[in-house]
């Protein structure tokens, strides 16, 4: 059954479920609206998982009572339009060694990988882990601990194998701390919305760091920048706005992703980060008039996302990006592709799916290198001839488009192994298709075929099962 909790934390009434998808919520209403209105839409019952089956219990009696509240789709709304911050919650890893694993051996060299969990731990087993001269990665879950001290620095007992700390739903308003260590490489903080951003500066050789989904708020203050090797930050799914990052961030860093934080714009001060070969900014809502021209200046880049963001059009200084090598521009609102985009011949991956244009530039024949080409749900009926140049393609994906017909030039395609023409007016399928030795998946879907004699019918019957012959798998619809 779900188990209802209210937590006081911080002046905060957090309603929370025991499950692993979970809601930290910033008013007392917010958490008993949440709560009312998901019991209208489970009329008063509640589920929950054991030992993999599903189990549903009724918390509520009068929810049975539709009649008495509000329609289930007004329900829904409702519950959709409430401020909260959803995360997660962990299990210890099961590869991993347990503590009790940990109190019951003497093998301690076989050890390279400790879980520990639970909130009655507030200190690590020091004397027992200083003899895994082997350790290589520890995790802490839902734990108490406050401090990692400086025996963990391996280095003075001659085990300096310990690369990684990873931390998850840290205890509410336990603030983590560090003391110094030279070893650690790789620091992961998750899903602790209530606890304080630790502090571990004092992990200087730092390389990788993971804050993701922990609610900072756009201020947090990290002092990256005492990490000279810094080269991977996820901060995704908090609330961190690049201007005041610029400020607190090593800029020599290669791996930047900011995706889910609520971003409108993306700030002069991108240009800081001038080392950047990836920026991953999905899921943001970002518009083009609001992308600072100082982007167009990280000619380092090779990895570029806006995924789900509302850009209505492609700034002309993201074509100054000649390094770029994947560009994903996947559910936007772009109308047009400007010529300009021939000019990113590096360019091996391009998804442009999901937006609104109606046509492809006769530049596109220009990217050589282009091996995926993901174009699918748009308006486009029509494609350059300048396409067919594009001999290295190993997937090509074309749905639910205004095509008139197969796209032969595809025949051009020898290395093509994934390809999707569904849902276009194909009526036709060429034989020719049985020369693409690599082919592995052709989509077929919402294709009605037209044959204007028996002969041509048996033809595109015996193509499709040649194609299966060959073991490529045909997904097509069958009346």
């Amino acid at each position: 059954m779900y188990r209802i909790i209210l937590l006081l934390i911080s002046a905060q009434l957090i309603l929370t479920f025991n499950t692993l998808s979970q809601h930290k919520f910033y008013s007392k209403q917010d958490s008993l609206d949440y709560n009312h209105y998901s019991l209208i839409l489970s009329k008063g019952y509640s589920f929950s998982v054991e030992n993999g089956a599903v189990k549903r219990v009724l918390v509520d009696s009068s929810y049975l009572e539709s009649d008495k509240y509000i329609p289930y789709d007004s329900a829904l709304k409702i519950i959709r339009s409430i401020p909260k911050f959803s995360y997660s919650t962990h299990t210890p890893n099961k590869e991993f060694t347990s503590l009790n694993e940990l109190e019951e051996t003497n093998q301690y060299d076989s050890i390279t990988q400790l879980s520990i969990s639970g909130k009655s731990n507030t200190k690590l087993p020091l004397l027992k882990i200083i003899k895994c001269k082997n350790l290589k990665e520890i995790e802490l879950v839902g734990t108490n601990i406050r401090k990692i001290p400086w025996m963990l620095n391996w280095k003075v007992f001659g085990l300096d194998s310990l690369k990684t700390i990873r931390v998850y739903n840290h205890a509410p308003g336990v603030k983590l701390k560090f003391a110094k260590n030279d070893n650690i490489e790789k620091f992961v903080f998750r899903d602790s919305p209530y606890s304080p951003a630790p502090h571990f500066y004092k992990l200087k050789n730092l390389i990788e760091v993971d804050l993701v989904q922990n609610d900072f708020a756009p201020d947090t203050k990290f002092n990256f920048e005492k990490f000279k090797k810094l080269d991977h930050l996820n901060l995704s799914k908090n609330s961190i706005s690049i201007k005041n990052l610029a400020k607190d961030t090593v800029h020599s860093l290669g791996h930047l992703i900011l995706s889910f934080n609520n971003l409108q714009s993306v700030d002069q001060e991108i240009g800081y980060f001038k080392d950047l070969t990836d920026l991953q900014l999905a899921e943001n809502d970002i518009v083009s008039e609001n992308i600072d021209l100082a982007l167009g200046t990280l000619t380092n880049l090779e990895i570029l996302s806006f995924y789900k963001n509302e850009l209505d059009s492609i700034p002309p200084f993201i074509f100054n990006l000649n390094n770029l090598i994947e560009l994903d521009l996947y559910y936007n609102e772009i109308e047009k592709l400007p010529s300009e985009l021939g000019e990113l011949t590096k360019l091996e991956r391009l998804y442009i799916a999901h937006n609104k244009f109606y046509s492809i530039p006769e530049s596109v024949g220009k990217l050589r290198s282009l091996k995926e080409f993901y174009i699918h749900h748009n308006r486009v009926s029509y494609l350059p001839q300048s396409i067919g140049n594009l001999e290295h393609i190993t997937d090509f994906h074309i749905q639910n488009n205004y095509f008139q017909g197969f796209p032969e030039f595809v025949l051009n395609y020898r290395k093509l192994e994934d390809l999707d023409v569904s849902n276009n007016k194909i009526e036709k399928l060429p034989k020719e298709i049985l020369q693409l030795e690599n082919l592995k998946y052709l989509w077929m879907k919402g294709i009605n075929f037209l044959a204007t004699d028996k002969a041509e019918a048996n033809d595109i019957k015996n193509t499709l099962e040649s194609l299966q012959k060959k073991g490529v798998k045909v997904s097509i619809d069958l009346e």
